[in-house]
């Protein structure tokens, strides 16, 4: 047999099934062909797997048992990509969309190589016990590895190989050359009791983050090569983590729905004006997808811009959350998030400007500046630089009405940082903001100069905790200080403490107002950091409480919510008829700025 005809074999189902049927049939009584597959496959992986190995789907309900064949280059390109990593001993992370094979490929690498090549001991994971192994499911990787085991010819298995003895649960032992593959659930210690040539971690972003992140650091001592590999679940884990790049010596691998032919057939993608493109590649869609990563659809649908008739009905039966973790690889719509990723995405942060000169009588529209605050013979004067603490997105106008929200931070290194946001009554615009780790006594300081600035805003800084101090400070100054008020049983209010008092009552009510805002595109956040933060508040998983996903903050999103439920109780009220004519036409007149009514378009 020539190595001409060995490589010329068919992609197609029914011709590869024969092929690999008379293939057998003559090595069932040629042992010479036995000694030269055996050396042609170890060199070939992917001859390996298209010709001997199969895999098993059964929610295909025609043909759940089928060979293997890598019809498509990004499989191929993937299996030698994980097979390098294992050979030169390099780290790789892989975000995938679902039911891409990815899993199934990465056992067919440790599988070749616990075959083949010596010295190849392995560990396998994942975030739960049955993914690792349980016996008759082949969704558990070693139901995977003896399902292939089971379909090789017993010509090129290990001298001496018995699936009953040397295919236990969570154990293959190669009996020819000692090499090993052990399964382990997910833990902070994942990994222990030896090194390993390479350890795979499935479903990376599901692992509980103490776990994830015990992990991670153990095992960069027992293996030069970790293969993580997830759908993503939020931007907070370990996994969201690893591939932002915060880790240059990962190498991150993207395996979207795109790249797979029949997943693509008829591919589109809407533009800026919600006009429907077909694309004519599939391959040509998975780089317009890169483009487009995290854009939303148009509202009347769920998911993402790229689309195809195959995604159209999985977003029939998915919610946006689902189609974000399972098909289009958005870590910000993925994990549970609390607000309204569609909308959120449509919420522009405001870019920094340098205007120059002591004097700032206007900041262009889209646009803030830094600058200090400074108390002159009694009056509060703004100085731009560009190390100011505080973020100008308006000045105060005359006869408007503000209000201050602000979380304090209990100043520990890792913690929240202090954080004041300020927002004009009328539209409920964030105007501007100021954040940092600071002491309760340089807070205070900061959110009188600003409530001053901003024509007396009413302050409202969380009163719990360190926030105590905070407000006993502001009592011995001269500023419109907010008092939480309670209901007595006779209906009356009382006032009860300087500040707003966050309690299992009025927390779910702020959150629900700035959700509900956001949601529905009434108001402008403007700034980054608390953009950020809404991107990854969200609802835990077991207890339902809106909150930061995992060590991400909150501080930004908390004092965003307290003005604007502290703007609810105490509501834009115009001094005369003039005063709203004027303020209703100079928004009117911002209005205008935003391409016909609103500033969100997707560009």
């Amino acid at each position: 047999m020539s190595e001409k005809s060995a490589l010329d074999y068919p992609k197609d189902l029914d011709g590869n099934i024969r092929y690999r049927a008379n293939l057998l049939k003559k090595a069932e009584v040629d042992p010479m062909l036995h000694v030269y597959l055996k050396e042609y496959f170890k060199r070939d992986i992917i001859s390996w797997i298209d010709l001997l190995c199969w895999t098993k789907n059964p929610k295909d309900l025609v043909i759940p048992v089928k060979p293997w064949i890598c019809y498509e280059d990004y499989q191929v390109d993937y299996i030698k990509e994980i097979e390098s990593s294992i050979n030169n001993q390099y780290d790789t992370g892989t975000e995938k969309s679902r039911e891409l094979g990815v899993t199934w490929m990465v056992i067919y690498v440790y599988v070749h190589q616990w075959l083949f090549i010596e010295g190849s001991d392995f560990k396998v994971g994942s975030w739960k016990e049955d993914f690792v192994d349980k016996m008759g499911d082949i969704d558990s990787h070693f139901e995977k590895i003896r399902f292939i085991l089971s379909r090789m010819p017993k010509w090129i298995l290990p001298k001496g190989y018995n699936q009953a003895l040397h295919a236990t649960y969570c154990k293959l032992l190669n009996p020819a050359n000692g090499n090993t593959i052990i399964g382990e659930t997910a833990s902070e210690n994942f990994g222990s009791g030896g090194r390993r040539k390479s350890m795979f971690m499935d479903e990376f972003a599901k692992w509980d983050d103490r776990k994830a992140d015990g992990a991670w650091t153990s095992t960069a001592d027992i293996s030069n090569c970790r293969i993580v590999v997830s759908t993503p679940v939020g931007a907070a884990n370990k996994f969201a983590q690893l591939m932002s790049g915060q880790y240059e010596k990962i190498k991150r691998i993207t395996l979207h729905w795109t790249l797979h032919p029949d997943k693509a057939k008829g591919v589109y993608y809407y533009d800026t004006k919600d006009t429907k493109i077909p694309i004519d590649d599939h391959k040509r869609a998975f780089e317009i997808w890169k483009q487009h990563r995290g854009e939303p659809c148009p509202a009347d649908f769920n998911g993402g811009v790229l689309r195809s008739p195959w995604y159209d009905e999985e977003a029939i039966r998915r919610s946006d959350a689902d189609l974000a973790q399972e098909l289009d690889i958005d870590y910000a719509r993925s994990g549970y998030p609390f607000f309204n990723m569609k909308a959120l995405l449509l919420q522009t942060p405001w870019v920094y400007t340098k205007i120059g000169g002591q004097a700032v009588d206007e900041i262009p529209y889209g646009k803030h500046i830094r600058a200090i605050l400074a108390d002159i013979d009694f009056s509060i004067e703004l100085r731009e630089t560009e190390s100011g603490w505080l973020k100008v997105y308006e000045l105060p106008k005359t006869d408007f009405q503000y209000v201050l929200g602000a979380d304090t931070s209990e100043g520990l290194p890792k913690g929240d940082e202090s954080f004041a946001v300020i927002r004009e009554k009328y539209t409920r615009n964030t105007v501007a903001v100021f954040n940092g780790l600071e002491g309760t006594d340089e807070f205070s300081r900061k959110i009188v100069l600003a409530s001053k600035y901003y024509n007396n805003a009413l302050a409202a800084p969380e009163n719990n905790n360190h926030g105590h101090s905070v407000c006993k400070d502001l009592e011995a100054y001269d500023v419109n200080l907010y008092y939480s008020q309670t209901t007595r049983p006779d209906g009356k209010t009382a006032v009860t403490r300087a500040g707003f008092t966050t309690t299992p009552k009025t927390r779910p009510v702020m959150l629900d107002q700035a959700e509900e805002e956001i949601r529905k595109n009434i108001v402008e956040v403007r700034d980054e950091d608390i953009i950020n933060q809404m991107k990854t508040f969200i609802k835990h998983i077991k207890t339902g409480k809106p909150e930061a996903d995992g060590s991400m903050k909150d501080d930004g999103v908390l004092a965003f919510a307290i003005a604007g439920q502290v703007i609810t109780e105490n509501p834009y009220k115009p001094k005369t008829k003039e005063n709203h004519r004027k303020q209703s036409a100079l928004v009117d007149s911002l209005r205008k700025k935003k391409n016909g009514g609103f500033s969100y378009a997707r560009s």
